[in-house]
């Protein structure tokens, strides 16, 4: 009688878990361009998908990113965002991530004949000292307050491409970034170190984009194609020698420049008929002029988008790495991803990533600047979740990141989204 009522009462809460999980991907997460809904059946329980509006967006998203051991000062790193879509048609398009300290914008609209015109906003404005990670331990002596704000306008062109979704578009868009790089002194900064000019800052930003992906309903690439590349040549107005006794000249970092650009292949499993199985694979390089902490690409662990999302699919992550541990001057990054999605509704991934960069060492002659390969292997589950969510969880493990004077990182995120 017990052993009955367990399975009775088993698989009620399975089927509440269906219904309720099944919510989250109604409208946020339906099919891009699908307008007609989805039905199916799943464990002989009928399930019906209503038609979304993908066009326009509305969603929040928070998080945590845990290391073990932990790197200095990054043991448990909480994130979250608001991100806001509006595509309502081939000549407007706008797009942001809002969380207050870090915010990413970008709108297109009309221009003249087949261009658009280009507004965009960013800024970094996190209200604390923060040190540089070096071996996992935080370089005290060189602790800096710093951000910037930097509006931006230009003009571009765009037009959609195949499979035809309202996501899936050929852009190229070239941006002047006038900006405005601000620092201060930590409570640790040395005597010795000269904190950088507050300084006007006016970049050239060229970026261009192309999504070929078919994505499914939890927003997972299954097939296509997404690539990419930015272009930015940066110039400061009121630069100095600035670090510890000066070290950092001023002509080594008043004009910069730097090349990025990436490249995502989806497609299901050769040997496989199933529909179920699929293969990811993503490489990302990038290459600068004169770069420092402040203007390098930043490469380290949190959420790995892998072509889930349009504007997102250029970010580099690093599994196992500290959140924005690493701004090589030079990196290149390899990931692949085998998923296996038993249900629709439900998606597990195993992963490996690989990445050769420069990076800060701790050697017996001081603080020097090495490239070294950074192997990481590692699962991740995407689920549609209760109260109308969507929930990732992953676990990475890196091999070659610095911790306690030991190589080995562990990484586990747990990332929760819902639309409103």
């Amino acid at each position: 009688m017990k052993s009955r009522m367990k399975n009775v009462l088993g698989r009620l809460f399975f089927h509440i878990f269906l219904q309720v999980a099944l919510m989250a991907l109604v409208p946020a997460h339906a099919l891009a361009g699908d307008r007609k809904g989805f039905r199916t059946d799943v464990f002989g329980s009928q399930v019906t998908i209503k038609p979304g509006n993908p066009r326009s967006v509305t969603a929040w998203e928070l998080g945590v990113d845990i290391s073990e051991p932990p790197p200095e000062g990054s043991e448990i790193i909480p994130f979250g965002d608001i991100y806001l879509w509006r595509h309502p048609d081939s000549r407007h398009l706008f797009r942001a991530e809002l969380s207050g300290v870090w915010d990413d914008v970008f709108r297109a609209g009309p221009g003249p004949g087949p261009f658009e015109t280009v507004l965009t906003f960013n800024n970094f404005t996190i209200p604390f000292a923060r040190s540089e990670l070096v071996d996992g331990e935080e370089l005290k002596t060189e602790e800096l307050l710093w951000g910037y704000v930097r509006p931006g306008f230009g003009f571009g062109y765009r037009r959609q491409v195949y499979p035809g979704n309202q996501d899936n578009m050929l852009a190229a868009d070239l941006m002047l970034e006038p900006g405005f790089l601000f620092f201060d002194r930590g409570s640790g900064t040395a005597r010795n170190f000269i904190v950088p000019e507050d300084t006007f800052e006016l970049r050239a930003h060229l970026q261009i984009r192309w999504d070929a992906l078919r994505r499914n309903l939890l927003k997972l690439p299954q097939k296509g194609y997404a690539a990419g590349s930015d272009m930015v040549y940066g110039q400061r107005a009121d630069w100095r020698d600035w670090g510890l006794n000066g070290a950092e000249t001023a002509s080594s970092g008043r004009n910069y420049f730097s090349l990025a650009g990436y490249f995502l292949a989806a497609g299901g499993v050769p040997w496989a008929n199933s529909g179920r199985q699929f293969l990811v694979g993503a490489l990302y390089g990038g290459y600068g002029h004169h770069l420092d902490r402040f203007s390098a690409t930043r490469i380290g662990g949190g959420p790995n988008p892998l072509g889930e999302e349009y504007g997102s699919t250029c970010l580099p992550v690093l599994p196992g790495a500290a959140i924005d541990e690493f701004f090589p001057k030079h990196y290149v990054l390899a990931t692949g991803e085998y998923r296996w999605q038993p249900v629709f509704f439900a998606a597990l991934g195993l992963d490996a990533s690989a990445a050769w960069l420069d990076r800060l060492r701790r050697r017996g002659a001081g603080i020097v600047d090495e490239n070294g390969l950074l192997p990481a292997i590692g699962v991740r589950l995407t689920t549609g979740f209760f109260f109308d969510t969507r929930l990732q969880a992953a676990y990475n493990y890196n091999f070659s990141v610095v911790r306690h004077g030991s190589y080995g990182g562990h990484e586990v995120m747990i990332n929760v989204s819902g639309k409103l």
